[in-house]
């Protein structure tokens, strides 16, 4: 028993009941801190404040120390108060699912309760004395489980006053005949047959559906719980091993879930032959049953690890079934019995079993909640990237590029994103390339006419008039001239640098002006009448004054620079004016210079 303080604030259990077994209460609780797994809890109240009760002891003990597939799974237990508190796997009486059971269902669950006697028989030497439907629970997953071991007890203890001891407390008839009389057999195997006799029970309450649904051998099996199950000498009756070899057992569905037990030493040839047959098989059950019944099964580690499995299962099983694709589950039951399994196996750090789980990632990524995507798929997602591995990496990063459209680019990258690319796509008022290529036909086809536009020639700064003239000598009265004004503009700019003579639109007669693009407005200038008036007007330099005139040096004895050509140069010698007589400026020089003699 675990300390009540510590345990219990692990659980937030609800208050209401949904099942009362016995002493027990079965109530249902949430886990606090694993994603709110949903558990049951056994609740017991105790004669004595702190005493448990042997019964009580019993139930905890046995469930705590026996480990089987179809024994109910112990999770944890503690004493607070008077109370007891059981913490087990959340399960459900069968007494309130029975109706809804289907006829395979059933026999799967009479093998599995089968099974777990078989165990506690030849394995643990122990009788539970009290084998019911009360003892009985079903998982979620449709798997039946033994519990309420409240009166097992192992071989040796199997006494006379230890049947009148509990005697009130078991199902009147379950009873067998030789505890009625209180008869002891000598043997210990005889011991375990009173749980045969209580499995008959058992049996006939149970397999009325299949004998009615007319499942193989339902009826027969009904006649062996009948005669020899229940036989008054409990040495005729069979073991739960016997039993549990019947031909009511050999059902396809059951024989798939013994192989996929097993698998581990099956041999390779063997699973070959399984794993390509079994997707037949599957397609020939119900959903339901295949969901309950298989899905854990089906996606444990041996079976995603088995290469015959990838090739001729995984397909069937990890695909929804669409209008478009095939599959053994539609998106309803994908989602109740499938995604459940994918979601618990996702974080396993196997790079096999994650690359399998990534390959088909794009197929069932689109039926998860977007909460679970982010709170335990992208955290996973996000791990990947880091791997050695670059399949793993390149695997994990075409998984996250279909995370984008569901969560968004800044769920899925994180950090600030800026705008870095534009749209470059063509506006419906511009040509797209389907319009490109009517015309290209047009323009192929004899009679179309297709009028181009021709761009005049760019002038070369030095010899710009030569171009000009080569587009005149070009123009053919069987073309259309494009009247480009800002290219024209620019023509006339350099005409008027260059001396050229201006040209005008007019000299052009019979030529139709186009529409100008509205991108391309420009303002018209006035035309002019006169060519004349467009001539450079260049100013004579003799009105132009020359301020610099008397800085020029006369070296030689030249007429002035503006001066008439038939007239000499008329030299200043008055005081006033400037003297650039060389000569007798350096013989003013000698005389007032340095004295070198001196």
């Amino acid at each position: 028993m675990g300390n009540d303080s510590s345990v219990l604030s692990e659980y937030q259990v609800d208050d209401a009941h949904y099942a009362q077994l016995g002493p027990w209460t079965l109530h249902s609780a949430t886990r606090k801190n694993s994603d709110s797994e949903t558990v049951s809890v056994f609740t017991g109240k105790l004669k004595s404040y702190g005493q448990l009760s042997k019964e009580f002891q019993r139930a905890v003990e046995r469930l705590k120390t026996l480990r089987h597939p179809s024994i109910l799974k112990y999770l944890n237990s503690c004493i607070a108060g008077e109370t007891v508190h059981l913490f087990v796997e959340y399960v459900t009486p069968l007494s309130q699912v029975l109706p809804q059971q289907t006829e395979l269902e059933i026999c799967c669950g009479l093998q599995n309760i089968l099974s777990a006697l078989d165990f506690i028989h030849s394995k643990a030497s122990i009788v539970h004395n009290n084998l019911c439907k009360d003892a009985i629970f079903v998982t979620t997953g449709g798997d039946w489980k033994l519990g309420y071991f409240d009166l097992a007890c192992s071989f040796a203890e199997v006494t006379e006053g230890f049947l009148d001891q509990i005697r009130s407390f078991r199902y009147e008839k379950a009873i067998a005949p030789e505890d009625e009389k209180k008869t002891k057999f000598p043997g210990g195997g005889n011991v375990s047959s009173r749980d045969i006799f209580a499995f008959g029970q058992l049996v006939k309450e149970t397999i009325s559906k299949c004998v009615e649904s007319g499942v193989t051998d339902a009826d027969v099996f009904r006649d062996l719980a009948n005669k020899q199950m229940q036989s008054v000498t409990p040495q005729s009756r069979p073991t739960a091993s016997v039993l549990s070899r019947h031909k009511f057992f050999d059902q396809p569905l059951l024989h798939a879930q013994e192989f996929l037990a097993q698998i581990s030493i099956k041999s390779q040839k063997e699973k070959d032959e399984f794993f390509r047959d079994l997707p037949t098989l599957l397609y020939s059950m119900s959903e339901s049953v295949v969901g309950c019944k298989l899905a854990s099964s089906l996606l444990s580690r041996l079976v995603v690890l088995s290469v015959a499995a990838q090739q001729h299962l995984l397909p069937h099983l990890l695909i929804p079934r669409t209008d478009s694709t095939q599959g053994l589950f539609d998106a309803s039951n994908y989602r109740l019995f499938v995604l459940p399994v994918v979601s618990r196996i996702f974080p396993v750090r196997d790079a096999q079993i994650r690359l399998v789980l990534l390959h088909y990632f794009p197929h069932f990524v689109g039926l998860m909640e977007p909460d679970h995507l982010v709170h335990n798929i992208l955290p996973e997602l996000l791990l990947g990237i880091k791997d050695t591995d670059d399949t793993v990496v390149a695997a994990t990063l075409k998984a996250l590029a279909c995370l984008v459209p569901i969560l968004g680019g800044s769920t899925v990258i994180g950090g600030t994103r800026l705008k870095l690319f534009t749209n470059g796509m063509p506006k419906e008022s511009e040509i797209r390339p389907a319009k490109v290529l009517e015309m290209v036909r047009k323009k192929s086809s004899p009679n179309a006419v297709v009028h181009v536009r021709t761009l005049p020639e760019r002038h070369e700064p030095d010899g710009g008039e030569d171009g000009v003239h080569s587009l005149l000598e070009k123009t053919d009265s069987d073309e259309h001239w494009s009247d480009w004004e800002a290219e024209g503009e620019e023509v006339c700019e350099d005409d008027r640098e260059q001396g050229s003579n201006p040209i005008e639109a007019s000299s052009f007669p019979g030529k139709k002006q186009e529409l100008q693009s509205p991108a391309r407005v420009t303002t018209k200038k006035p035309l002019v009448s006169d060519l004349s008036a467009l001539e450079i007007q260049i100013k004579s330099r003799e009105d132009e004054i020359d301020y610099f005139a008397d800085m020029e040096p006369t070296i030689t004895s030249t007429p002035a620079i503006f001066a008439p050509a038939d007239e000499p140069m008329a030299v200043s010698t008055g005081s006033n004016g400037l003297d650039f007589n060389v000569q007798s400026q350096e013989e003013k020089d000698e005389v007032d210079g340095w004295n070198w003699d001196d």
